[in-house]
């Protein structure tokens, strides 16, 4: 007789996402007397590597090792009654997980806010606020003594008053306490989002009607489409139209803009249009308003959410439409751990959630305009500016064999100077902070180095000392040459400080604001700058990028890019077309309201062809040149791009290890296996990079090379002498 198979005696284990370097799930016991599952997403305690961490539950299964019973048990679940990840949240992480290869314990956590990721509760509305109880007149049981008891009872009247209001009407918390224990008032949470009168919306153009009318028919679907229109054309005020009909129809937006100086601006713009709250995220703000955002845009409250990178995996109960402004942007791509796109998790969220994205810009980025030329995209475009102002004339200087002050020539001092004489605005665009570039002996050459990295040290004068801008090392500045022991030290180059300095002589009755990461220390600082620039009449503006992007300053009429040669003979294949966004977004500061712009490009190389094209012809036409070259080139976006980078405190460790792991990565006639190579800046901060770039006519061929790089590369000897990643889709290659 033949005995009949056993059952399955494994146990069922619970899978558990673990914020853990390691790419792969894991499995637990359910806590003791546990006899239901927990939905999908919610949060659970677990000991791991001797440590208490928050974990995600992702599902329940019999158990695929061969002794499940020494597993660990679950210590607690979190999320009991519901989970704080949503369905189409889970979705995106888990793609997130295997599109940029991020293990899946870091990629699920990044759906919760930072409060959440540290078990604690969803973020709950304080109690505030005071109202009056039903029933009965307060008065009558106040005796006429008790005046501010009397006097705090009117103030509330029939409203739902802030305590904190009442304190400064000279109500003290004694009073209020008082009220409490009488029963006559209770605490009430504060409203969730604060409204107010709208202000009148600019009349469109017909052009902003016609884009208007085209995106508003399709917000029911998914598409994307992407808004090119030219710098000062109102991309903002179509943006706005939309996000009235989403609102309209019960729905919510998330809007994306690449940098945190960017959200007091449109925060601002937004709520004067929309007549309420606004909540922000980014990593500006506090922990608590982060938590606050994230709860009221889970549980709908609000309507639109505004932030950077890290707002596309926010919660939203019932999001209709994305907008992610500056879509061109590199902010957008996150550079350290974990590395994905916003702008790409976006187009992917929106379609989980069946809805359109909008991907707006001035000069937008060779992979959309090469999605729209395939259809994946539809392309809309804005090609005026209201009122009919023009877009500023632009015009070369020669600086070749100029005798410049502080970095500007004559021209441009007296184009500043005229702006001024009319009341109006200069800016000044220097990519560079600082005084100088570098610090140098007249005698020897030498010039003042990094000792943790392969840079020269920057001169600072205020206040004074050198300083690395790769690993933020500073030191104080020498009085002497370090080679030769001479006194004639000087600076080589111009930074935001000297020009700075120059401008305050040149005009000393003018005022001047300078907008780099050194003088803007963090929002509320550049909010109070951005509002002083606004109130001022002539003034001179100069920054660094910060100052270049997506501000809107109606009084400047004059823009001067004091150095454009920068990124011109980069290696990277990519400069030229952040050159070519740069200075066609600068340019685009100058003229915005009804009175004319200019622009001056300081250059060197004044007959290049990518100078002669930004001063020439429109974006869009050079952009298709480039775009061309990338695909005789198989470059992306017409291919696909991948890099494996290793530091390592040994050079030759670094070398090593991508060595002997390149042996091992499968070769095949469709992905390029190119290096180990040194990157343009082999050693940053004590450590030496080298890397692996992966080049294929796909991104499924270069994700099966990097998938069997993470899974050789942590078997590697040299892996705990060594730091390394892998990333898809780079925005830097060298």
């Amino acid at each position: 007789m033949i005995p009949e198979p056993k059952a399955n005696s494994s146990p069922l284990v619970w899978v558990i996402a673990v914020p853990s370097p390691l790419h792969r799930l894991f499995e637990y016991l359910p806590p003791d007397g546990e006899a239901f599952n927990p939905a999908c997403g919610a949060r659970v305690r677990i000991s791991f590597s001797g440590r208490d961490v928050i974990g995600v539950f992702l599902e329940s299964r019999l158990s695929r090792l061969p002794n499940p019973s020494t597993l660990k048990r679950v210590t607690s679940v979190i999320d009991v009654a519901a989970s704080l990840l949503l369905h189409e949240q889970s979705a995106l992480l888990q793609w997130l997980s295997d599109y940029y290869l991020i293990p899946p314990g870091e990629a699920y956590l990044l759906g919760l806010s930072n409060t959440e990721r540290k078990g604690n509760l969803q973020w709950e509305p304080p109690l505030d606020h005071v109202v009056l109880r039903e029933g009965g007149d307060p008065l009558a049981t106040i005796p006429k003594r008790a005046r501010r008891q009397r006097d705090a009872i009117a103030l509330i009247g029939n409203n739902s008053v802030s305590i904190a209001d009442l304190s400064e009407q000279g109500i003290s918390t004694s009073v209020i306490r008082s009220l409490l224990s009488l029963s006559l008032v209770e605490k009430v949470p504060s409203p969730p989002i604060s409204r107010h009168a709208k202000r009148a919306s600019p009349d469109l153009t017909e052009e902003q009607k016609r884009v208007s009318i085209e995106l508003i028919s399709k917000l029911n679907h998914f598409r994307a489409h992407l808004l090119e229109g030219i710098t000062g054309s109102g991309k903002t005020e179509v943006y706005l139209e939309c996000i009235k009909a989403v609102i309209a129809n019960n729905q919510q937006v998330l809007v994306i803009v690449p940098e945190i100086g960017l959200t007091p601006q449109t925060k601002a713009r937004f709520e004067d249009a929309l007549g309420c709250e606004v909540p922000l995220i980014h990593s500006g703000i506090t922990e608590s308003d982060r938590g606050r955002s994230w709860a009221l845009a889970r549980s709908g409250l609000a309507p639109v959410i505004l932030g950077t990178r890290s707002a596309v995996f926010c919660s939203f109960r019932s999001l209709g439409l994305i907008v992610v402004d500056e879509e061109h942007d590199p902010s957008l791509k996150q550079q350290d751990h974990p590395r994905y796109s916003a702008r790409d998790v976006a187009i992917k969220r929106a379609q989980l959630c069946n809805c359109p994205i909008i991907l707006g810009s001035a000069t937008p980025s060779l992979e959309s305009i090469a999605n729209c030329d395939a259809g994946k995209y539809q392309h809309h475009i804005l090609s005026e500016r209201p009122q009919g102002t023009s877009l500023p004339s632009i015009s070369l200087v020669d600086t070749r064999g100029l005798a410049l002050a502080s970095g500007l020539s004559d021209q441009a001092i007296t184009e500043i100077t005229r702006a001024l004489s009319r009341d109006e605005q200069a800016l000044l665009f220097i990519n560079r902070r600082g005084f100088a570039h570098s610090l140098q002996c007249e005698d020897c050459g030498w010039v003042a180095g990094c000792h943790q990295c392969d840079s020269s040290l920057s001169v600072h004068r205020n206040p004074p000392h050198l300083s690395c801008h790769h690993c933020q090392t500073k030191r104080s500045t020498p009085r002497q040459c370090e080679e030769c022991q001479s006194i004639r030290l000087s600076g080589r180059g111009v930074g935001t400080e000297q020009l700075e300095l120059l401008m305050h002589r040149l005009f000393s009755d003018m005022p001047v604001f300078r907008i780099d990461s050194d003088s803007i220390k963090n929002v509320d600082a550049l909010t109070s700058t951005l509002d002083s620039i606004s109130a001022a009449g002539s003034a001179v503006l100069l920054g660094t990028q910060m100052l270049s992007k997506g501000h809107n300053f109606p009084k400047v009429t004059c823009v001067v890019v004091v150095d454009a040669d920068n990124l011109l003979f980069s290696p990277d294949f990519r400069a030229e077309e952040r050159l070519l966004q740069l200075l066609v977004q600068v340019a685009g500061r100058a003229g915005r309201a009804t009175l004319p712009g200019k622009v001056l490009i300081q250059t060197r190389c004044p007959d290049h062809p990518l100078i002669q094209e930004v001063a020439n012809n429109a974006y869009s036409e050079q952009a298709r040149r480039l775009l061309a070259r990338r695909e005789e080139l198989s470059l992306p976006p017409k291919g696909a791009m991948g890099v494996i980078r290793c530091d390592a405190s040994a050079e030759t460790n670094a070398i090593d290890f991508l060595d002997s792991l390149k042996k091992q990565l499968p070769s095949t006639s469709h992905a390029r296996l190119l290096g180990p190579m040194p990157t343009l800046m082999t050693r940053r901060a004590g450590m030496y990079r080298y890397q692996i770039i992966i080049h294929g006519p796909t991104r499924r061929e270069v994700h099966v090379v990097m998938k069997k790089a993470i899974e050789m590369g942590s078997q590697q000897k040299l892996a705990r002498k060594v730091s390394w990643f892998v990333e898809i889709d780079p925005t830097e290659t060298l």
